[in-house]
């Protein structure tokens, strides 16, 4: 059996607003060195990567095509929950990020928080040693395969015109870091 370790990642430890933390809630995203049976696996590495050599089952969805909107702006909800219906996803299924053999990286921690605010049910991130195996994932389609219909957590959601500039308080960072102990993040500026 593999280890898990949780990460304790809910609607009240994601206060958006910058500078406010609320508890921590009781749905976790979790790092773990297993992939359950009915879990579905995407692979954020580059395509080409992924396409030569993944998990068994996985999907192909590279972590820029979600962490980057265009003009260094987030991607929208909107579009992060059509590109996860073109990889079969509804929301109600088990979902696995995979980074590679490498273990979890930021890129996937920041993709397993995304996931989690669009509804998903419950995201893990894989960690650990892992058996690649050939002919690699599966890209995706460019229609969707199934409709997202998870509701949103948009109660976990706030949105600020606080988001820093700099590196340290770009979107990417600021989900890495609510990730890692629940700090709050500034998902986009208001228009």
């Amino acid at each position: 059996m593999g280890r898990r370790k949780n990460r304790a990642i809910g609607p009240g430890a994601l206060a958006l607003a910058m500078g406010t933390a609320f508890p921590l809630a009781a749905q976790p995203i979790e790092i773990t060195d297993v992939v359950a049976t009915d879990a579905r696996v995407i692979d954020i590495r580059a395509e080409d990567d992924c396409l030569a050599t993944s998990l068994p089952g996985a999907r192909c969805l590279p972590a820029p095509w979600l962490l980057d909107g265009g003009d260094g702006a987030p991607i929208g909800f909107h579009a992060l929950r059509w590109l996860l219906g073109t990889v079969g996803l509804t929301g109600r299924e088990p979902l696995v990020v995979y980074a590679g053999p490498e273990g979890a990286s930021d890129d996937a921690l920041a993709v397993a928080a995304l996931a989690y605010l669009a509804g998903q049910d419950t995201v893990s991130v894989h960690d650990g040693a892992a058996v690649v195996t050939g002919p690699g994932g599966e890209g995706r389609s460019f229609s969707r395969e199934a409709v997202y219909t998870a509701p949103m957590r948009i109660g976990s959601m706030a949105v600020s015109d606080d988001a820093a500039p700099d590196d340290a308080g770009s979107l990417r960072s600021r989900l890495i870091e609510f990730t890692r102990d629940g700090a709050a993040v500034a998902f986009a500026p208001q228009h």
